[in-house]
């Protein structure tokens, strides 16, 4: 059984742009090499808002579900939404399926993140709130 890790790239920009694409590829393939872990794939969501879901998570739901890698790799956390709630679900989803979820500029530590999310909401505490429960 193979020990390298498998990562798959993540690239959004809201305004398509091919120089934003750009530096973020290089950032990430640079995260990656770093740690000698074998870029699977990048999937890029060129053009797309980061408040509803994506393609491009979809895609790697998708892979993670079916296992073929253990990490995914983006710049920061609103690269992969700027929704709380969705950002909350894809960290759970890669934390169900053993993947890391790597943020390049921005590292955070979901496990410690989902434990007390779940902790205010057995609670409820509204401390921790999304911005979805903000709007209702």
């Amino acid at each position: 059984m193979s020990t390298e890790t498998h990562a798959l790239l993540y690239l959004r920009a809201a305004r398509a742009s091919d120089a934003a694409i750009a530096e973020q590829r290089s950032v990430c393939t640079g995260y990656a090499e770093a740690r000698g872990w074998r870029i699977l794939d990048v999937v890029v969501d060129n053009g797309v808002g980061g408040l509803a879901d994506t393609p491009g998570l979809e895609i790697l739901r998708d892979r993670i579900a079916r296992g073929e890698a253990q990490a995914v790799i983006a710049t920061d956390l609103v690269r992969i939404s700027r929704d709380p709630q969705r950002v909350h679900s894809f960290a759970r989803f890669c934390q169900q399926h053993a993947a890391d979820l790597c943020l390049v500029e921005q590292p955070v530590n979901f496990e410690l993140l989902l434990k007390e999310a779940d902790h205010a909401r057995a609670v409820g505490d509204d401390g921790l709130c999304t911005a979805q429960d903000t709007r209702q």
